[in-house]
């Protein structure tokens, strides 16, 4: 099906999305960082971005903000994750995220909010 890039610095809640996406047939890419994404992005375009806001080398957001200034990543579905409070929604669209998650992570939500970006 599709192939999706899991961004979080967070090692565990980066194997649960990637265990989930691949039981429900999805392939995917890890980074734990903004740099490891971007290299990651260079090799392969995903389908779909999974992107945590709170990295160790750049938020989330900016990773978010400067995808939507390139023309060939300008249309890729990017789902923000965040654990803040309250929720940064406004934050996230404004940086151009397709949506939304918060953490922790319902797996049932994730699977809408992929079919909301057009990957079912």
């Amino acid at each position: 099906m599709a192939n999706i890039l899991i961004v979080d610095d967070e090692y565990m809640t980066v194997e649960m999305l990637a265990t989930f996406l691949r039981l429900i047939g999805h392939d995917t890419t890890e980074a734990l960082t903004a740099r490891q994404a971007w290299d990651q992005l260079e090799l392969k375009m995903p389908d779909a971005v999974l992107l945590d806001i709170m990295l160790p080398d750049q938020s989330g957001l900016e990773v978010c903000q400067k995808l939507r200034q390139k023309p060939e990543f300008a249309n890729l579905p990017v789902i923000i994750i965040s654990a803040a409070a309250p929720p940064l929604i406004a934050e996230a669209k404004q940086a151009g995220a397709s949506e939304y998650l918060a953490k922790p992570i319902s797996l049932a939500i994730l699977k809408e909010k992929l079919k909301s970006v057009g990957v079912g």
